[in-house]
């Protein structure tokens, strides 16, 4: 099926269940990986400097023109990721302001493929691709 609105939810979508398998991140370093973004930089998440800095992670962003892979609605919290990205974009000035230094989305596709993305939702902040 193709999705022509990436922002329109389907209502019967499964509610993500919080594991508690991340409780141990927070305060920690980032770790020592570097990064191709979508504005031809390498980021090194160790390297950031001082400051906050927000990282958004998601498995997959669909396009309008293609189809999302088989089940990928079954899978809770995988489908929302356009959304996510375009509330990031929404507030983004009052990351700023609040004293954010840099604003990410990653996901496992190369950043040629995240390019469209940036263009077509007008994201104010790069994109970093880990295709492994």
């Amino acid at each position: 099926m193709i999705v022509t609105d990436l922002n329109q939810l389907p209502p019967d979508l499964p509610v993500p269940e919080d594991d508690s398998a991340a409780d141990h991140l927070p305060g920690r370093p980032a770790p020592s990986l570097t990064l191709s973004s979508t504005s031809g930089e390498h980021i090194m998440l160790d390297k950031l400097g001082k400051g906050r800095s927000v990282l958004f992670l998601y498995p997959l962003t669909g396009r309008p023109d293609g189809d999302l892979p088989e089940g990928w609605d079954n899978i809770p919290g995988a489908r929302g990721c356009t959304t996510e990205a375009c509330g990031f974009r929404d507030y983004h000035q009052d990351l700023l302001e609040a004293g954010v230094s840099h604003v990410f989305g990653a996901s496992s596709q190369d950043s040629s493929y995240q390019r469209e993305l940036v263009e077509r939702l007008g994201l104010p902040f790069p994109m970093l691709s880990d295709t492994q």
